[in-house]
């Protein structure tokens, strides 16, 4: 039964915002603490490893049970390397299965750095990997899921020249026969404009705005309604720019209409929102349930976008999961990560029930980051069927992992 001074506060606009901002903390962590409990202390952390990604860096945390998790953290070699000095001294000799402490810790850092949010968010997947591989159970369970048995993934893919319609043709073609069966695509902006991604741009002219529009009717005739298309920017775009796009693709209905401002809340977001037609979405660059709260609160997006990589982690996930429920604003999850960050984004969309769809990486003439893992998960229409094994449920293909690093240079073991 609810307490009746908890109702009271409910019914004001602060108790309101209090008890969603509670929510997370009270109860994303319980399913863990009750399957874990009969191994609490049982076993210790005896070191942190890390070794470069690609734009990311992977992570093993090490117990004397001779058991280790893996994660990924949003933050390049050199940059880790740095901050794990200050984050390692606060895990080794701690009980791993102590996952809210530790994100605690790490997370309310202030002196003499505060706490760096995509250095910390491979570390605390890691310790969800490792808390699976102790107890024996997936990391969904252990989040008290799962919801569905599927998890919906898209990939990026588009024309090399959307105003060709040849071009679309034979693209399109080469989309639907993908063996994945992907239902959904997302779409750049930058190169229907010929501009740099992720470059600040402002105003463009009515003959850029009609080639974005004929572009994307391009692809939506091509595909049809049996397909999401997501119409995809980098932060490029000010306010004006970003209403006028929006009423230039509202004819293919988009899945969704994504960071076409600065990725920081401000009134911007708000007046799109109150004028733009499509769905809106954001968020692969926010940090913690309080970067995400300002979105949700004022209403100014439709869909919230974290990166378990950047975001916090996977604790982090679930207390902004349990924010947005109190709104009723589905989740999805950004990714163009690896193998460790594509299983940690299945299991969370397997944990809550606003769940919408997660990014991956996958397919392509390498097999994507399928090819990283021994035992990739199985997808299939575009949806990555549930698994099964302890932790994220995969295990690092390491040939092809040292293959692929060294393409770029001498490849770097764990340190």
């Amino acid at each position: 039964m609810v307490p009746e001074s908890l109702i009271e506060k409910l019914v004001t606009r602060r108790g309101l915002i209090r008890a969603a901002l509670a929510l997370p903390a009270a109860g994303c962590l319980a399913p863990l603490e009750k399957l874990t409990a009969a191994d609490a202390g049982k076993v210790r952390i005896t070191d942190i490893k890390m070794r470069p990604s690609a734009s990311h860096t992977q992570i093993r945390v090490e117990t004397d049970a001779g058991v280790s998790g893996y994660g990924e953290s949003g933050v390049t070699f050199p940059m880790m390397k740095a901050w794990m000095e200050i984050y390692k001294p606060l895990l080794v000799k701690q009980d791993p299965l102590a996952i809210g402490y530790h994100w605690h810790r790490m997370s309310t850092l202030m002196h003499t750095y505060m706490a760096r949010i995509p250095a910390l968010s491979g570390i605390d997947m890691a310790l969800w990997d490792l808390a699976g591989r102790l107890t024996n159970l997936p990391v969904y369970k252990l989040l008290g899921g799962p919801f569905r048995e599927q998890v919906p993934v898209f990939i990026n893919s588009e024309p090399r020249n959307m105003m060709d319609p040849k071009m679309v043709k034979d693209w399109a073609d080469q989309f639907r026969a993908n063996p994945l069966g992907f239902k959904a695509t997302k779409i750049n902006t930058h190169s229907v404009f010929g501009i740099p991604m992720g470059r600040y741009t402002t105003a463009p002219s009515a003959q850029d705005l009609n080639r974005l529009r004929i572009s994307f009717e391009n692809v939506r005739k091509e595909l049809g309604l049996d397909y999401d298309i997501m119409v995809h920017c980098h932060n490029e775009y000010d306010l004006a720019t970003a209403k006028a796009m929006a009423r230039a693709v509202e004819g293919i209905q988009p899945k969704w209409f994504e960071d076409p401002l600065p990725p920081q809340f401000s009134d911007s977001w708000v007046a799109l929102k109150r004028e733009c037609r499509v769905p809106l979405l954001t968020g692969e660059k926010c940090e913690m349930p309080q970067g995400f709260y300002p979105f949700l609160k004022e209403q100014a997006v439709d869909y919230i976008y974290p990166d378990i990589a950047f975001c916090g982690g996977i604790t982090a996930f679930m207390k902004i999961a349990a924010i947005a429920s109190v709104f009723r604003i589905p989740v999805a999850t950004h990714n163009v990560g690896g193998i460790h960050l594509t299983m940690a984004s299945i299991h969370v969309g397997l944990s809550i029930m606003d769940f919408l769809t997660s990014e991956t990486a996958m397919g392509g003439r390498d097999g994507g980051v399928l090819a990283l893992a021994q035992n990739p998960p199985v997808v299939k229409g575009g949806y990555a069927v549930r698994p099964e094994a302890p932790g994220l449920s995969v295990e690092l293909n390491e040939e092809v992992f040292r293959q692929r690093q060294t393409r770029g240079g001498q490849f770097q073991d764990w340190i």
